[in-house]
């Protein structure tokens, strides 16, 4: 997508998205078309503003969600909340995402995605003001509109990346993804501190999220001078009866289900195995952390090796380790399985993300895939972890839950050879 001033183009930026034989996935992508969506920048300075625009976009894309969780038992006290209304706090936004993702994709062509995104992080804004005020009502309220504006920008997200990247989407995915996770880990580690801070008023920790949606409001101002629509001919796209679509969306909701399952559950396993309660909170963080550089790297390395089949290998290896050592010696070695678990799951959702925007046939056809692939998942993954304690609690026993890994990761890494096909999907 060229800026106003692409009459004069930088050698350098024309130089870097020309360069569509390597990264990305994008040399069936030619650079000059009539669609001028899709052409990407020509110009140095607005190439760059509009990857820290997308940087910033995602670093608000998770933390406004994770900050719930360590302040979890502290809220539940103070407002005197059962199980299932505390539970309702943080299983909401993924029902968002898996209910309203689908719908996306008509917002950003109807609005344009630079227009449709600003209000989205407006929108975040509020449901995270909203969540700060201490009203349950009123932060159930707060929570579906945080879960819906996250759900259209995680949909819209790739397919701008598609648009204004189109020579380097598995190396800015690699970005974005890496801002997003490491914004989830600012928001856990930090929320805690905050609060104590603030003599254990947890208000604080949640309001602070709405003031960096408003700063990353503010800096996406400058953006709305890139305005576009999507073509209308986007209209009559349908992916429902595409096979590969299918498979896509079958990857997707497997390494979802992984990540949610995994972030509910592994401390307490842990916990319930004999390990203290301080230990078992430290492998969760570890979990988390690990997986920050590999959804930073494993965008490259699957862009880097040709045969797609061994790059989905590769990337599954440390899922390959991590799962029989956390299933059948928990306590023996769990700072390596722990590891391991982190550094797949972390792969396995960059990858994810890079392959909704590089298999589109165009922008377009991105969006509307990664709203299908979004909606199928999340709400695959929603029922991740209640399936999880569902089983624990009728057979008083992790063994047959942990045996379900299995069958999950198998789903996953079978379909995730299906869904690196190079063969563009459109309709």
């Amino acid at each position: 997508m060229p800026d106003k001033h692409a009459s004069a183009p930088s050698s350098m930026a024309a130089t870097n998205l020309a360069d569509d034989a390597t990264d990305g996935g994008a040399s069936d992508m030619p650079l000059k078309t009539s669609d001028p969506a899709e052409r990407g920048f020509r110009r140095l300075w607005p190439h760059l503003g509009f990857l820290a625009a997308v940087l910033l976009l995602a670093f608000n894309m998770r933390g406004s969600i994770v900050v719930m969780g360590p302040l979890a038992e502290r809220v539940g006290i103070d407002l005197q909340l059962s199980g299932a209304q505390l539970g309702l706090l943080t299983t909401i936004p993924v029902l968002c995402f898996g209910m309203l993702s689908i719908f996306a994709p008509r917002l950003g062509q109807r609005f344009g995605l630079e227009a449709t995104l600003i209000t989205m992080l407006v929108l975040v804004a509020v449901g995270q003001g909203l969540r700060a005020s201490g009203q349950y009502g009123v932060m159930v309220m707060g929570t579906v509109v945080l879960g819906a504006a996250i759900a259209v920008m995680n949909v819209l997200t790739p397919s701008l990346v598609r648009r204004s990247f189109p020579a380097r989407v598995a190396l800015v995915t690699a970005l974005y993804t890496f801002v997003m996770s490491s914004g989830a880990s600012i928001a856990a580690f930090s929320a805690v501190p905050i609060r104590n801070s603030m003599d254990g008023d947890w208000r604080y920790a949640l309001g602070l999220w709405a003031v960096v949606a408003v700063v990353g409001c503010i800096c996406w101002l400058p953006m709305l001078r890139y305005h576009h629509h999507a073509q209308g001919t986007a209209t009559r796209i349908s992916l429902w009866r595409n096979r590969e679509a299918w498979w896509l969306s079958l990857f997707f909701g497997s390494q979802s289900m992984m990540f949610y399952t995994g972030v509910a559950w592994v401390a307490k396993i842990y916990l319930d195995s004999g390990m203290s309660e301080a230990e078992s909170a430290t492998l969760l963080t570890v979990f988390n952390i690990f997986g920050i550089p590999a959804a930073l790297l494993s965008p490259l390395i699957y862009s880097a090796i040709p045969n797609k089949k061994l790059a989905m290998t590769v990337l599954h290896i440390p899922l390959f380790i991590g799962i029989p050592g956390f299933v059948f010696a928990t306590t023996d070695m769990p700072y390596l399985w722990a590891i391991c678990l982190g550094m797949g799951q972390g792969s396995m959702i960059s990858v994810a993300l890079t392959l909704v925007g590089m298999r589109g046939a165009d922008p377009q056809t991105s969006a509307k895939l990664s709203g299908m692939c979004q909606s199928l998942g999340y709400l695959l993954a929603a029922t991740g972890p209640v399936l999880f304690g569902a089983l624990h609690d009728i057979l008083q026993s992790w063994h047959i839950p942990l045996l379900i890994l299995f069958g999950v990761v198998s789903v996953q890494f079978l379909a995730g050879l299906r869904a690196g096909s190079s063969d563009k999907i459109s309709a």
